[in-house]
């Protein structure tokens, strides 16, 4: 059976619950039906993916195969997702000066 497998960096590893999950997959499938077929592989993912398969946190950056989805108008029905492929959850830590 084709796998994908999720990576959970930094924090995001106790927001989830996990540092990885693997989710099988029939066949290749856009990326916000699979994240939404994801949701049922963990609960802890349902405070990173809304049930419409939309990545909720504005502060994560998300990679496919070390490529940014945001580079893509619209990335849950353009992307698609296959066997073998990776995606890494990265949150962005924004830091500044304090007074």
């Amino acid at each position: 059976m084709p796998i994908v497998k999720l990576i959970f960096l930094g924090h995001l590893k106790d927001v989830v619950g996990v540092g990885s999950l693997e989710v099988q997959i029939s066949h290749k499938i856009k990326l916000g039906e699979f994240l939404q077929l994801a949701l049922g592989a963990h609960s802890g993912l349902h405070k990173l993916i809304s049930n419409d398969g939309c990545v909720t946190e504005e502060d994560v950056l998300v990679l496919i195969n070390g490529i940014d989805i945001k580079v893509f108008d619209n990335p849950y029905i353009e992307i698609y997702v296959e066997n073998s492929d990776e995606i890494v959850f990265v949150p962005v830590t924004h830091g500044g000066l304090s007074n």
